[in-house]
């Protein structure tokens, strides 16, 4: 068997592909096929339709089995999904998915004869109402918000009345400017009920009080940041500081009463954001986890505990005993880092990881 004989091997198994995928973690199968992690992300959603809960079981199974009989290619089962996640109503989706699976051609022909399915079942293409944050990018962020059309038709006509007669400025940027302006004002502000954590350096923090702040970014556990000046004007009675070894990772804070309290706080410093690869969860929004869970005689200390977003605090193996399944997040050299089921050790390339309090020690 040839090389070319191989690749069409495993192009005729896309379904055994899946199943093994579903074994492994995307990091391990990004970095021992030398794929990008996006593609390999993919493969992963896809195994789990395929092997993950269903709501027609059956079909399933039935999709999986013409799957597997008629040689399926990865790239043939990816067009059959992407049309079939477009369907909303229960078990809609699974039937079109068995359809296809059971439907001989070329590729081309499954992806016309999907597109034209998909019409005539009328699936539900009006967007959901929602709101959307982006992550940080050049000290700015993206608001993305879909609702009614009166409502948001509404809401450009009063920005409208802002705007002033005679602008220069594209109407994109006179359009913000006069939402900040009705936000401030009439709009109203919910002011939001935690305090945010500032990760500040000993070095830096000579640096800030000397006055020389301006070039000094700060991470802080909303997500966003801001420089030594700026962290300047918010000194106030609820500013908190926290003790960090280099190796060992938090060990107390001062201006404390309560030990949950005064924990959370100081994970929150030291991760400002969830310490899983790619998560973009601010740590004010994380939740407080055991690196050693509790359960197998792991102490509620600073030094085992960590931030995780509610998903990834609830995936993560926490038995470190039973067999890899998710990963797992770990303490080594005082900082947090995450072990893939295959073994590899990564950490959240979020730009405020780098700026958590550990980075800073």
């Amino acid at each position: 068997m040839d090389i070319f004989e191989q690749l069409a091997h495993i192009a005729r198994n896309g379904i055994a592909v899946l199943r093994a995928c579903a074994a492994r973690s995307p990091y391990d199968v990004a970095s021992v096929l030398g794929l990008p992690l996006s593609q390999a992300r993919e493969w992963e959603r896809l195994a789990e339709v395929y092997f993950g809960p269903a709501d027609s079981p059956r079909r399933q199974e039935r999709a999986i089995a013409a799957a597997e009989a008629a040689g399926h290619s990865l790239e043939r089962l990816r067009i059959i999904e992407r049309h079939a996640r477009t369907l909303r109503k229960r078990g809609q989706a699974w039937a079109l998915r068995e359809e296809l699976c059971a439907l001989a051609g070329t590729v081309d022909e499954v992806n016309a004869h999907g597109a034209r399915r998909v019409r005539e079942l009328g699936a539900e293409s009006t967007p959901r109402a929602g709101v959307r944050f982006s992550r940080v990018r050049g000290g700015m962020r993206t608001l993305t918000v879909c609702g009614d059309q009166h409502v948001i038709t509404a809401l450009e006509k009063a920005l409208d009345t802002r705007v002033p007669d005679g602008t220069t400025a594209p109407r994109t940027q006179a359009l913000a400017a006069a939402f900040w302006d009705h936000v401030a004002g009439d709009g109203g502000v919910v002011k939001p009920t935690y305090r945010t954590v500032i990760a500040v350096g000993l070095n830096d923090a000579c640096t800030i009080l000397r006055g020389d702040g301006d070039d000094v970014i700060l991470g802080c556990s909303d997500g966003t940041t801001m420089t030594g000046a700026q962290w300047l004007d918010t000194l106030d009675g609820e500013i908190y500081a926290g003790l960090f070894h280099p190796t060992a990772g938090p060990v107390n804070l001062y201006k404390a009463r309560f030990a949950n309290w005064k924990q959370r706080v100081l994970a929150r410093a030291e991760t400002l954001v969830c310490p899983w690869p790619d998560c973009q969860v601010p740590s004010d929004r994380c939740e407080a986890h055991h690196i050693e869970a509790h359960v197998y005689g792991g102490d509620t200390t600073p030094a085992n505990l960590t931030m995780l977003c509610k998903y990834h605090n609830g995936v993560n193996d926490d038995n470190p005993n039973a067999p890899p399944n998710r990963g797992r997040i770990h303490r080594v050299d005082g900082k947090v880092y995450y072990r893939s089921p295959g073994g590899r050790w990564l950490r959240n390339t979020h730009d405020n990881t780098a700026l958590g309090a550990m980075e800073l020690v």
